[in-house]
C-alpha cells in the first residue's frame, strides 16, 4: 500500500522536533552540572586560601606574642643593681634645701640646674635616697638600710618645689621629703593641695614644718602642741598618709618642742645643726646638712664627704 507523502512529512517533522528538544535539554543539564561543579571547586579553593591566611596570621600573632614574652623575660632577667645593706650606726646625711628657681637672689634659693648637678653627683656617687619611714625604722627599730643612704629634704614647701624640683627628682628616680608650712597652701608662693597630693601619690614624703613657721622657743608647750597638731592634721587630710616627722622652723627648739612633737604624734624631729642623723641623737633633735646655693660643686662634695655624726 502506498503511504501518503503528507502523513510521512508531518510525523517526520514531529520526531525531528522532539529529538531537537531532547538534545537541547540534555545539553543544558550537562552544562548546569559542569557549572555547579566548577563553582564548588572555586569556593573550596577560596576557603582553603582563607584558612591558610588565617593560619598564617595566627602563626604571625603567636610569633609576635612569643617575641613579646621573650622580651619581657629578658627584661626580668636584666641584672639588678647590687645594693649592700648595713645596720651599723654610721649616720645618714640628711640634706636640706629650700626654694628652687632660676633667680638665685639669696642663699636659700638654688637654680634648677645647680640642683640637678648636685643630685646627679649624689646618684653617680652610689648613694641611695631613702624615705622618712626607712630612716625612722633604721634609727628606732634597728632596720638595715643601703650602705650609702641619704635623705633629700626641702624646707617650707614652696610651689617651685613642685614646678622645678619635682621634675628633676622624677627624672633621676630619687626619693625626697618636703617639710610644708600649712597656713597658706595657695598654689602660688606655697604649695597647693593638688601639688601636695600629686607628689605624695608619686612617693615624695610630705612632712610638717609647723602651721605658721613660728619661733617655737617663744611659745608655751600648749601653743607648740597646737601648732604641730594643726599642721599634721592638715597634711594628713590632704595625703591620706601619716605625717611622722617635723622640721623645726629656723632650727629653733627647746625641751617643750621635743615633748610637744612627740605628744603630737611625730616620731622624729629635725634641727639645722650640722651633722649626720644617727642613733646616738635624740630622735627629736636630729642633725642635718644645710645646702647653701652659693656653694661651689667642690664645696658641696667636701661637705657631703667630710660631715661627721
Amino acid at each position: 500500500m502506498k503511504i501518503p507523502n503528507k502523513l510521512f512529512t508531518k510525523n517526520t517533522i514531529l520526531i525531528f522536533i522532539i529529538c531537537i528538544l531532547i538534545l537541547v535539554s540534555g545539553g543544558y543539564l550537562t552544562y548546569k552540572k559542569l557549572s555547579d561543579s566548577n563553582t564548588s571547586t572555586i569556593e573550596n579553593t577560596t576557603t582553603d586560601n582563607d584558612n591558610s591566611n588565617d593560619s598564617n596570621t595566627s602563626i604571625s600573632n603567636d610569633d609576635a606574642n612569643n617575641s613579646l614574652s621573650n622580651n619581657s623575660e629578658q627584661e626580668k632577667k636584666l641584672p639588678e643593681k647590687n645594693i649592700n645593706l648595713v645596720n651599723e650606726n654610721i649616720g645618714v646625711p640628711v640634706l636640706y634645701y629650700h626654694s628652687v628657681q632660676q633667680t638665685e637672689d639669696n642663699e636659700v634659693t638654688i637654680s634648677p640646674q645647680k640642683l640637678r648637678n648636685e643630685l646627679r653627683y649624689i646618684k653617680d656617687s652610689g648613694y641611695t635616697t631613702i624615705t622618712m619611714r626607712e630612716l625612722q625604722d633604721h634609727l628606732l627599730n634597728n632596720s638595715p638600710i643601703p650602705e650609702k643612704s641619704i635623705v633629700i629634704t626641702f624646707d617650707d614647701g614652696y610651689m617651685n618645689n613642685y614646678t622645678n624640683a619635682f621634675p628633676i627628682l622624677k627624672d633621676l628616680g630619687m626619693k625626697a621629703t618636703i617639710f610644708c608650712i600649712t597656713f597658706k597652701l595657695d598654689g602660688q608662693y606655697y604649695l597647693s593641695e593638688h601639688a601636695i597630693k600629686e607628689m605624695s601619690n608619686y612617693g615624695i614624703d610630705i612632712e610638717s614644718h609647723t602651721a605658721g613657721h613660728p619661733d617655737l622657743t617663744t611659745m608655751t608647750y600648749e601653743e607648740q602642741l597646737s601648732e604641730f597638731k594643726e599642721s599634721k592634721e592638715t597634711l594628713e587630710a590632704i595625703t591620706g598618709k601619716p605625717v611622722i616627722t617635723v622640721a623645726y622652723p629656723y632650727g629653733n627648739y627647746n625641751a617643750d618642742s621635743m615633748k610637744a612633737a612627740k605628744d603630737a604624734g611625730f616620731s622624729l624631729g629635725f634641727t639645722t645643726k650640722l651633722g649626720l642623723a644617727d642613733r646616738d641623737d635624740n630622735p627629736f633633735s636630729l642633725d642635718r646638712i644645710y645646702i647653701n646655693s652659693n656653694y661651689t660643686m667642690d664645696t658641696f662634695k667636701n661637705l657631703l664627704s667630710n660631715t661627721k655624726k
